[in-house]
């Protein structure tokens, strides 16, 4: 609105306010409480005044200590209501943080109308006026182009009717700056309320007695306050004009404990860096307003952030742990695997070695001839007979002898000598007849199973085989077979004497 249409709306329902205060009446004043009356005056209305405001943006016109309670105040909290109401006829903009100072938004206002304005929204009403008349009287004589006359009363009594002395230092009005400059002119995007009070007055003018419905916007105007607004941008904005009051105002209650004062800037950056949180709560030194950092309607989308910030890093923060848990499930699972394959092949190994040592023993026992060789008749003895068959094939159950027997040979061997006597050739060494038969590789060439016992008779002559017999237990006439054959081709040192020896595998 301009100037002079603000002040013909305002000086009425000042005059009103004052008379019904004068009978005792204590209101609740807010923009949905003002309607036009018979003669087109708008004036609040009697039951509206009554109520609590139902719209969001209302609140931002009532005093301070009215805000908790929602009862119904004094002539003191009238006079923050209307210049309250006032500044947002002539700004667009509702008091709160970061609001500007009307000369910043329009340079031509005049400077004794900021004045008043902020004196009207002291936030601390023991420093704020309560005449209602004086203020009436000093807002007609800024422009009293179109507004009604209201009683004349000193404007010195503006000053004089406060519990204390008017300080404007606890007004919700920021520090003035040294170059004002108009709000779009200087970069700063505007934040759109609801603008009602247009609406009031065309409802003025076309004399609808009716209260003002603040729930819907004139055409062309703004849908709503976060409609289309990138959220970045209305940070930005939002910032900026916290920053335009450098006063340190705001107090954190955390933990039962106060933090504090702090600028608008500094709890901003305080929300920033998680220091404070949405549930935490906050209190205006100057305005009064006291409530959790998540309600306050210039702090909360930072308090927002913030806090899908925090969720954005925990969320990051679990799915790292959740990848290290997996690997390290992983790297123990591959460790559980590598362990039981090495423990199977170990076992593997130990019954395989356990195995083949069994032959092996064997094997090393055979080649050793100490206890395993077995020489019959010596330079001293006649050689010792045993009954046995001939020359044939199989002599008994796993006897086998595939030419000339080891016992036929045995049998008709009939040697002897007189001690003392020279020979005419001496008999083969224990060695030299067990060195031959040490290497049992025929044994497991011709299949003889590690549980099968196989005892080799040879009487060897002119270092030949003459006689062979094989044994084996339990008996397998293939395996005999075979080495029968092999020992036929092993050959010993050479002796026209006859020799005999017997090897078990």
């Amino acid at each position: 609105m301009s100037l002079a249409e603000a002040i013909a709306i305002i000086v009425p329902v000042c005059v009103d306010l004052q008379e019904r205060h004068a009978r005792g009446e204590r209101l609740l004043v807010h923009p949905s409480s003002i309607a036009p009356g018979a003669d087109g005056i708008a004036r609040p209305e009697p039951s509206l005044t009554q109520q609590p405001p139902t719209h969001v943006f209302d609140r931002h016109c009532l005093a301070p200590e009215l805000r908790r309670t929602l009862a119904g105040g004094d002539a003191c909290a009238s006079v923050f209501s209307v210049g309250a109401i006032l500044y947002e006829m002539l700004t667009g903009f509702h008091v709160g943080p970061g609001m500007k100072r009307p000369r910043e938004i329009d340079p031509e206002l005049p400077e004794a109308l900021e004045v008043l304005i902020g004196k009207a929204i002291i936030g601390d009403r023991a420093h704020r006026p309560a005449d209602l008349g004086a203020l009436a009287s000093a807002l007609y004589h800024v422009a009293p182009q179109k507004s009604i006359h209201p009683p004349d009363v000193n404007e010195a009594r503006l000053d004089a009717s406060a519990e204390l002395a008017v300080d404007v230092r606890f007004s919700m009005l920021p520090p003035s700056v040294a170059a004002p400059a108009a709000l779009e002119g200087n970069g700063v995007t505007s934040i759109p309320r609801a603008p009602l009070l247009p609406r009031l007055k065309a409802r003025i003018s076309s004399r609808a007695p009716r209260a003002v419905d603040r729930t819907s916007a004139p055409e062309g105007a703004p849908s709503g306050r976060r409609s289309g607004d990138d959220v970045r941008a209305r940070l930005s904005a939002l910032k900026a004009q916290l920053e335009s009051d450098p006063r340190p105002r705001y107090v954190v209650n955390k933990e039962r404990m106060d933090h504090g004062p702090f600028t608008a800037v500094e709890l901003l950056q305080q929300v920033a860096s998680h220091a404070f949180t949405a549930e935490d709560g906050l209190r205006d030194e100057i305005g009064g307003q006291q409530m959790p950092i998540g309600e306050w309607e210039e702090f909360a989308p930072f308090a927002q952030q913030a806090f899908l910030l925090r969720e954005k890093r925990a969320e990051e923060k679990a799915v790292v742990r959740a990848a290290d848990a997996d690997k390290k499930r992983g790297i123990a699972k591959s460790i559980v695997a590598l362990s039981f394959v090495v423990a199977l092949a170990g076992v593997l190994a130990v019954w395989f070695f356990t195995r083949r040592g069994t032959r092996n023993d064997n094997v090393v026992v055979t080649k050793d001839r100490a206890g395993n060789v077995e020489v019959n008749g010596d330079i001293k003895g006649r050689k010792k007979r045993a009954a046995g068959t001939g020359a044939g094939h199989a002599v008994g159950a796993g006897v086998y002898s595939g030419g000339q027997s080891y016992e036929a040979v045995l049998n008709s061997t009939n040697e002897s000598m007189t001690i003392g006597e020279q020979p005419g050739s001496a008999d083969l060494t224990n060695a030299q007849l067990a060195a031959p038969l040490r290497h049992a590789s025929f044994v497991v060439s011709c299949g003889a199973p590690d549980d099968m016992k196989v005892t080799v008779h040879v009487a060897v002559r002119m270092g030949v085989p003459i006689g062979v017999t094989v044994v084996t237990s339990p008996p397998q006439g293939g395996v005999a077979s075979c080495i029968d054959r092999a020992v036929r081709g092993i050959r010993w040192p050479q002796s026209a004497k006859t020799d005999f020896v017997t090897t078990s595998y």
